[in-house]
């Protein structure tokens, strides 16, 4: 056994000097590569920066050459403004000009027209910088006219571009095709190269096809004239990866930037590319700074780390070979102890009435569910995957964020864990459950694993929420009760009775005078006091049947409206009531009740003595909807909510009679019944107008 501890360990020293010497060519080569590859992507986002900074340049000469063309009156100040603005963006541009054509017959006009524009003696010239003079007879000349900015330029004014060689083909080659030619690179003395893109400017509405058009209609050139080190330059957060920049024109092999001994493109790594704008092509090359070479340090670094390594796994395979000889001594005895101890509890869990859940890891879904925990839910063992998933799934909807929170809180501030919840059956119905559990946590307070039960408590629950049911009910009931008897007693059963005894007391001291037209005035007296007092023992059966169950009944509602407008003598007051309605089911008190508060208050607060109101009635989805409308003066929108309250009167009670309690009685009795009760105002309907619904099941199960 020893002698194997040693060769394993010798082993893994082995693979490990071998791993290190595989490390170090690997690291060395990917080093070489990956500089390689940065140095290549930078040079090329500097490329691309060169040629982007050119293509902007096209559009800045496309807004010079719409500006001339829609000059009527071109200036001096006015192409200075223009050019101004164009250049607060472009510091890489050394100057714009306007390069008119001028014929030979008109080129005394020219220079005079010039002279008297604020060019004091001009005059077209040619030559070298300090060494410039009156420009030859020529038959076209292509003198420098408008030029900004004027600092550091002045020399140009007047300059015939047409008098070099490579300026003069440019400018014929755009006038031919009408694009934009950028010339070879020109020096002027000792200056740096600089370019000429010329864009061709035709008179006429339309741009000429043809060659000969072209070279009839030409007015002149915008031009851009740009240094290539400021072109360079556009792009110099780049260039401090290269140690030499080398830019040459394909056309001529003229070299436009940088050394004059070429580049070593050989030498690795390089980058080249071409640039093609404006009909020239540049060949741009970059070579790495002396800091890009190659090092050996990082990769003899990581093999000397590869080695370090190799000798401490060595050493530490050493030590676990040695407690895993000491490990499989002790395996087969706990093995032995374990073996004994689940089945203990397989037998406990197998003879309980109570589910065990086990979620051996909480990062996971998975748990582990036992056998009673299924037949609980009336599923056999394993039927249905156990996760935490599936579980939640089969939790109530109303209880998994109650689940979900206290188990949080569990997790987090070791708080207990036990909850009642409903949890779906397998034949779809949710039973009542008791839900308990623990969880352990590691060293850092986090929770890994979660041991729990759930126990049946359906017939418990049950009774409960019966329990719980009834009582709100009996509740309800009694304040139902308690109030109707107050607003009874207060509002409606004293005064009736008074009204009622001096009816009696009148007619019996007139007895004797009374007369067939009083007579029946008496006899309608004391038949609406016998109305209103059937009103109040419909109102308290209704209050009792509220409590047991109210009756439904197929009623005819044109007959209701009928019964209480005459009980409320509308015609008489001067009112006319217009309705149609259909025979439904509905609970006869309550209905009556409510119809009749609001015909009354329609009555008792129109603001003229006669009035129109109107009654209808429609069904909408489940519901039957009712409206109450007038033409009275109507409440105040911001009114609509305190008016369904108790005692709550718009106008002052020696004003207008009434007690407060018509709309808020309504909005009770609406409400208690599944309904909804409103104020709708509209434009269309200037008074009041009362709406209330009644729900369809409501109305019409007995």
């Amino acid at each position: 056994m020893q002698q194997r501890l040693y060769i394993t360990s010798l082993i893994t020293l082995l693979v490990g000097l071998v791993t290190a010497l595989m490390l170090f060519l690997f690291v060395s080569n990917s080093l070489k590569i990956e500089r390689r590859d940065t140095f290549h992507q930078q040079a090329n986002n500097y490329f691309q920066s060169v040629e982007a900074s050119l293509q902007s340049n096209r559009e800045l000469l496309i807004s010079l050459k719409n500006f001339i063309i829609s000059s009527n009156n071109l200036t001096r100040d006015s192409f200075e403004k223009f050019s101004s603005a164009l250049l607060e963006e472009h510091e890489n541009i050394q100057a714009l000009q306007w390069i008119p054509k001028v014929g030979h017959d008109r080129r005394q006009d020219f220079e005079l027209q010039a002279s008297n524009q604020g060019f004091s003696n001009y005059q077209i010239v040619q030559g070298q910088r300090g060494a410039i003079s009156v420009s030859a007879f020529r038959p076209q000349y292509y003198p420098v006219y408008y030029l900004y900015p004027m600092r550091g330029n002045e020399w140009a004014i007047g300059y015939n571009l047409g008098s070099k060689t490579a300026t003069l083909n440019a400018l014929q080659s755009a006038r031919d095709t009408g694009k934009t030619v950028m010339t070879a690179g020109v020096k002027f003395s000792q200056q740096q190269a600089s370019v000429w893109i010329y864009y061709p400017v035709y008179s006429g509405k339309s741009e000429p096809t043809a060659k000969a058009e072209r070279r009839r209609k030409l007015l002149g050139f915008a031009t851009v004239v740009l240094r290539v080190a400021d072109i360079v330059g556009q792009g110099k957060e780049f260039l401090a990866i290269a140690s030499n920049l080398q830019i040459i024109d394909l056309a001529d092999q003229q070299l436009l930037y940088g050394e004059e001994n070429p580049v070593a493109v050989h030498t690795d790594p390089h980058y080249q590319s071409t640039i093609s704008f404006a009909q020239r092509n540049w060949l741009l090359t970059l070579q790495p700074r002396k800091s890009m070479t190659h090092s050996n340090l990082i990769p003899a670094i990581t093999a000397i780390g590869a080695m370090i390594i190799s000798i401490l796994a060595g050493l530490q395979f050493y030590q676990l070979n040695r407690a895993h000889y000491k490990i499989s001594l002790e395996v087969p005895r706990q093995t032995r102890a374990l073996k004994l101890s689940e089945q203990r509890f397989a037998l406990a869990v197998q003879g309980s009435s109570v589910g065990i859940w086990d979620w051996r890891d909480i990062s996971q879904s998975q748990l582990y569910w036992s056998p009673q925990f299924y037949s609980l839910l009336g599923y056999r063992d394993c039927e249905i995957a156990s996760s935490i998933e599936q579980f939640s799934d089969m939790l109530h909807p109303d209880d998994r964020s109650r689940s979900e929170a206290l188990l949080a809180l569990h997790f987090n501030q070791n708080t207990r864990y036990q909850i009642e919840y409903r949890i779906r059956h397998k034949s779809g119905q949710y039973l009542w459950f008791l839900g308990s559990g623990q969880a352990c946590w590691d060293e850092q307070g986090k929770a890994q694993r979660m041991v729990g039960s759930i126990q049946e408590i359906q017939q418990r629950k049950k009774a409960e929420i019966e329990i719980q049911t009834y009582a709100a009910e009996l509740q309800r009931s009694n304040q139902d009760l308690e109030q109707f008897a107050y607003v009874a007693s207060h509002d409606l059963k004293a005064p009736l009775r008074g009204i009622g005894n001096l009816a009696l007391w009148i007619e019996e001291n007139i007895q004797e005078h009374l007369d067939d037209e009083t007579d029946s005035y008496m006899q309608l007296l004391k038949g609406r006091i016998a109305r209103l007092e059937d009103m109040l023992a419909g109102l308290l059966q209704y209050s009792r049947a509220s409590t047991s169950g109210s009756q439904v009944e197929l009623i005819d509602l044109n007959l209701m409206v009928e019964s209480i407008v005459d009980l409320l003598a509308a015609s008489e007051q001067g009112f006319s009531v217009d309705y149609d309605l259909p025979r439904i089911d509905v609970q006869q008190a309550l209905l009556s009740q409510v119809l009749h508060n609001l015909i009354g208050n329609a009555i008792k607060h129109h603001h003229l003595s006669a009035g129109a109101i109107q009654i209808s009635h429609s069904t909408k989805l489940n519901e039957h909807i009712f409206s109450v409308c007038d033409n009275g003066p109507g409440i105040d929108p911001a009114m609509s909510e305190k008016v369904f309250q108790m005692f709550k009167t718009l106008k002052p009670r020696d004003e207008v009679e009434g007690t407060g309690m018509g709309l808020a009685v309504v909005k009770k009795l609406i409400e208690r019944n599944g309904g909804r009760v409103w104020l709708e105002t509209t434009t269309e309907h200037p008074g009041c107008c009362i709406k209330f619904s009644l729900p369809i099941a409501v109305a019409a199960v007995a």
